[in-house]
This record gives structure tokens, C-alpha cells and sequence, in this order.
């Protein structure tokens, strides 16, 4: 079992978790307004986030200053240059609209993880902003990139949507940060740094309150159970988080909320 132990390490670590979760809530979005996502559409909403993170997690390992081991580098780019390619590819078969989308995407990722112009720091070093820029840029990913592919255009309800991903968003950042509590810079000002664990979770379930409560006042739907249950489920792992976390629980467990969501969504047992 040891090779099989050495591919799910690979799948969390090269981050093809993240690119399914990302996939799953831009076909959420896609179900919630009535449209369908492309082969070509789909792939780029899974090798966006694929490409994305492995950047921000691999970026130095590219850099002169760090050095590049030859058997490491190999395996690096052999992940990573399927999706790129894809990426790369499913870009020009996009709107202008939905290309701007994707490069302020793609700034955002940029700006987290490089030293902004004439200073020694990145975005993600600022007080309090690193968790806002995760949720921003699930939000152009998994909202108004799958709607403009769709030529839908933005009303009061696709905003409130994109607001309701952005807290759920928020909230599924929480577990994550919490597990990285001794290890992230103090400077950071991550909400359990700032706040505590125990207040940090409170504020995570006031979050996902009005998530619901938005759900229930202007979208309301045969699935709001379903939604209700992710939620729920959501709050659940963020209340039993802690600094001493498995080894999966965050970036499996947590991270994998969305594709549940996308399988009940498809198949409906409740």
C-alpha cells in the first residue's frame, strides 16, 4: 500500500484537490443558473487553480537563490505541464470579458505570492489580508469566470451569490488557519492570531448563519436542504479544528466540502 499512500500524498500535495474543489463549486454555479459548463471550460476552470496554487507553493523553488534539484524539478514540471498547457490553451477559446477575469486572477495570485513593487513584502503579508484574497479570487474563479463563459449577465442575485461564496469561502479558510497557527508570521494577523481559536470559530458560524440566511430570503430552491447540509457540515469541521490537526483533515476532508456538495447536487439523498 505504500504506492498508493505516495499517490494521495502527490494528489493533496500537487494540489489536484484544490482544482476539483474549484471545479465542483463552478459547476454548482452552473446548476444553480440553469447552464452547462464545456469540456473546454471545465478543464479551465480545474487547471486555473491547479496552476495557480502550484505556483504560489512552488515559486521559489524556481528561483536562482534556491537552486533546483534535478530529480525534484522533473517531478515538479511533469505535474505541472499537462494543466499549464491546458491553461494556456482554453484561455483563447475565452471572451475578453472572461480573459480580464482570469488575469485579475491571476494578479491576485501574483500580488499573494511576489514582493510588491519597490518594497520587501507581498500581499500576503499585509495585516489581515491573506484570507480576503483567497476568498476573492474563489469568487472571480467559481462565480463570474463559469458566468461569463455562459454570456449570463450580472444581476442583484448572481451578486448576492458571489457574497454568499465569498463567506463560505472565508469560513473554509478558517480550519486552515487555525492548523497554521504556529507557524505563520505574527505579522500576518490571521483571524486565530488576532482573535483566538475559540473566537475565531464563533465568527466562522456567524458567517455561515448569514450565509444561509441569504440562501433562504433570495434564492430559495428544492436543493436549499442540500445546501443547508454543506453548511452545516462546513461549521462542523470548523468547530472541531485545532492547532493539532490530522494529517488530511484541512487540506482533504475540508477541501473536499465543495465535491461532496457537487455529488449530492447530482445525486440528491436528501
Amino acid at each position: 500500500m505504500g504506492w498508493l499512500s505516495k499517490v494521495f500524498d502527490g494528489y493533496i500535495k500537487f494540489n489536484f484537490h484544490v482544482g476539483l474543489a474549484v471545479l465542483a463549486l463552478a459547476q454548482i454555479t452552473a446548476l444553480n443558473f440553469d447552464f452547462s459548463l464545456s469540456i473546454t471550460d471545465a478543464l479551465l476552470c480545474f487547471s486555473a487553480p491547479f496552476f495557480g496554487y502550484n505556483f504560489i507553493k512552488f515559486h521559489r523553488f524556481f528561483s536562482p537563490m534556491e537552486g533546483i534539484k534535478t530529480k525534484g524539478f522533473s517531478i515538479l514540471l511533469g505535474f505541472l505541464l499537462l494543466p499549464t498547457l491546458l491553461f494556456l490553451t482554453g484561455v483563447f477559446y475565452l471572451s475578453l470579458y472572461s480573459q480580464l477575469l482570469l488575469l485579475s486572477t491571476f494578479v491576485l495570485v501574483l500580488l499573494y505570492c511576489l514582493p510588491l513593487p519597490g518594497v520587501k513584502i507581498n500581499f500576503r503579508g499585509l495585516r489581515g489580508l491573506k484570507i480576503h484574497l483567497v476568498a476573492l479570487s474563489w469568487v472571480l474563479t467559481t462565480v463570474f469566470l463559469p458566468l461569463s463563459m455562459a454570456d449570463k449577465n450580472l444581476s442583484d442575485l448572481s451578486w448576492v451569490y458571489g457574497l454568499q461564496r465569498y463567506l463560505f469561502v472565508l469560513v473554509a479558510t478558517l480550519p486552515f488557519e487555525i492548523r497554521d497557527l504556529k507557524l505563520d508570521d505574527p505579522h500576518l494577523s490571521t483571524w486565530p492570531q488576532k482573535y483566538g481559536i475559540p473566537k475565531t470559530k464563533v465568527l466562522g458560524g456567524i458567517l455561515l448563519i448569514a450565509f444561509i440566511s441569504l440562501e433562504g430570503y433570495f434564492r430559495p430552491s428544492e436543493y436549499l436542504l442540500i445546501t443547508i447540509s454543506m453548511v452545516l457540515l462546513l461549521m462542523i469541521t470548523l468547530f472541531t479544528s485545532r492547532a493539532e490537526q490530522s494529517k488530511y483533515f484541512s487540506s482533504f476532508w475540508v477541501e473536499g466540502i465543495p465535491i461532496l456538495w457537487l455529488i449530492l447536487r447530482y445525486n440528491p439523498i436528501l
